[in-house]
């Protein structure tokens, strides 16, 4: 869990680019030819003619787009009626003699969609448009097909004869099913990072040097765990390296829920801009969380509203046809006991974040601060924190930065608070500090248990619950004091050991057993939060005890 892939993060691109319109969404790279075990985007069969290439001075210009499917928010699942088309924005577009297929002239096409070319040569020519994008890097890639990146080839043109030419990416539905090949798909997952990326390179000072993201599509992505290059790739994921979305027609699509691509996207922005200590693992509405698990999912979602702003409605569809699905809005605000708001809820965080963001429009919403702060948080000390990212540290970062909205923040965060168990207190630190509300976990507060080298702690956690779930985690921080020494813990149930310093592990001990040895060369005052993590399927408490080992 603590090794990343490396991989190439794409090839060096001639400083052209040339518009593609195509008809197919096959993937070939850039620089392949059709002789390439890659599929051949098929060309449509032009009008029958000498075709015999004119020399002279020609231009082409249009647009290009792809087709978008928006969500039924009264039937639920994907609304095919309602199609419309966007523009494809920031790609890298090729012209190219259709008769040769090499290459003209490219470009990179501007937010309008729009392209233009004036060239010398042949007359007879055709447009292709990767699915990649110059600023900020992105690339759509098949990762069932050698991970070449999609492309879309248009119909050959007789520039001799038309100077204008427009190009839509269509769905491939047909009614009732997928017929035809889905070109969309692939541009509907660009342009969804490529919005994210765009309003905070535009918005946030200075802005961020957003790494080079390929993000994994294909018409075989199901939900199905096992082997990634086949299309099992379990759900939508960042697995901190790359995006995956899934593309199983019948089943589970979410090439047109955009909302789910901006928040695996946020999880790439956690990771390689601003930091994440989050475990991952399955969460749902409801879910009492381990703290680090309910920031990482509520930032997520939150960041989705944020990011396609007045669209505050999450949405997912799924099944037969698309034809279902589920959706929340970021506006409500679910203090009822049953939902278990509170600092461990990604419902009651998703909805904290966005309030800090969007307009005072709520009577405990008198904040406005747009994305701008909440980045200038994430990139700050924040990243730097001794303690975990949870919603302490994210407040206690926004306060001390802010000072002067911390008012504003506490009536924002204080509001998601049911009874004495669910809720949250003013938050005072990174730590936790003076929070009252234990989730309905007895032995969850206080959150950190302070200890010093030589002591021995004993503590409980609950069984029956999944190892991302409060009830199975605690934490414990201590100082180093230059040594190395061992800690171990002792239970009847399987327990697993991480030590991080600032997010970073450090020392870890994992096995089927309850009984773990962990060793660490600590640094004179340095301050280590150590995890410990309880697997146990029996419903109840059970007993862990923590030594240091000198």
């Amino acid at each position: 869990m603590f090794l990343s892939r490396n991989r190439v993060n794409g090839w060096t691109w001639a400083r052209v680019v040339v518009v593609v319109v195509g008809t197919t969404g096959c993937t070939i790279e850039p620089g392949d030819d059709d002789t390439s075990s890659t599929p051949t985007p098929e060309v449509a069969t032009p009008t029958p003619r000498a075709l015999v290439p004119t020399e002279g001075a020609y231009t082409l210009s249009g647009t290009i787009a792809y087709e978008f499917v928006p969500y039924d928010m009264k039937r639920g699942g994907l609304d095919y009626d309602g199609t419309f088309e966007r523009p494809i924005r920031g790609a890298y577009l090729y012209l190219l003699d259709a008769l040769e297929g090499t290459e003209v002239a490219s470009l990179v096409v501007g937010d309008d969609g729009a392209y233009a070319f004036s060239w010398d040569g042949t007359n007879y020519v055709k447009l292709r448009v990767y699915a990649q994008t110059e600023t900020p890097s992105l690339r759509v890639e098949d990762n069932t097909h050698q991970d070449a990146v999609w492309v879309v080839d248009s119909e050959m043109v007789d520039a001799l004869e038309t100077s204008a030419f427009d190009y839509v990416a269509t769905t491939g539905w047909a009614g009732s099913s997928y017929r035809g090949e889905r070109a969309a798909a692939p541009f509907a997952i660009l342009d969804a990072a490529y919005t994210a990326a765009r309003r905070f390179l535009d918005e946030t000072h200075p802005p961020p040097d957003f790494p080079a993201l390929h993000i994994n599509w294909s018409p075989a992505n199901s939900p199905v765990s096992g082997d990634v290059t086949q299309g099992q790739i379990s759900t939508s994921h960042w697995d901190s390296e790359e995006l995956y979305i899934l593309g199983k027609a019948d089943l589970d699509t979410d090439e047109f829920d955009t909302h789910i691509t901006v928040h695996e996207w946020g999880h790439y922005f956690e990771s390689k801009i601003s930091r994440s200590d989050s475990v991952g693992g399955g969460h749902t509405t409801g879910d009492v969380l381990d703290p680090r698990v309910a920031f990482g999912e509520g930032w997520g979602n939150g960041l989705s509203a944020m990011i396609l702003d007045p669209d505050s409605v999450y949405t997912d569809s799924y099944g037969n046809g698309q034809k279902y699905g589920f959706e929340f809005d970021m506006e409500e605000n679910v203090t009822s006991s049953s939902h278990h708001p509170g600092w461990y809820s990604e419902e009651s965080l998703q909805a904290i974040l966005y309030d800090l963001y969007d307009g005072a429009n709520e009577t405990h919403d008198n904040l406005e601060l747009g994305l701008d702060p909440i980045y200038q948080v994430l990139i700050g000390d924040y990243k730097e924190t001794d303690a975990y990212t949870t919603v302490f540290s994210f407040i206690a970062h926004l306060k001390a930065l802010y000072p002067e909205y911390a008012d504003q923040v506490d009536e924002i965060v204080t509001y998601h608070t049911a009874d004495g168990n669910y809720g949250i207190d003013p938050i005072q630190d990174d730590w936790g500090t003076g929070e009252t509300h234990d989730g309905g976990v007895d032995s969850a507060l206080p959150l950190y248990l302070q200890a010093s080298i030589g002591d021995t702690i004993t503590f409980e956690l609950q069984g029956g619950e999944d190892a991302n779930k409060l009830a199975q985690n605690r934490y414990i921080v201590f100082a180093g004091n230059g040594e190395l020494f061992q800690v171990q813990t002792t239970c009847s149930e399987d327990v697993d050991i991480f030590i991080q310093e600032k997010g970073e592990y450090v020392a870890w001990a994992m096995t089927t057993s309850g009984n773990e040895v962990a060793t660490l060369r600590s640094g004179e005052g340095v301050i280590y939060v150590a995890n410990i993590r309880g697997y146990s399927t029996k419903p109840g408490a059970y007993s862990v005890t923590f030594e240091f080992l000198e």
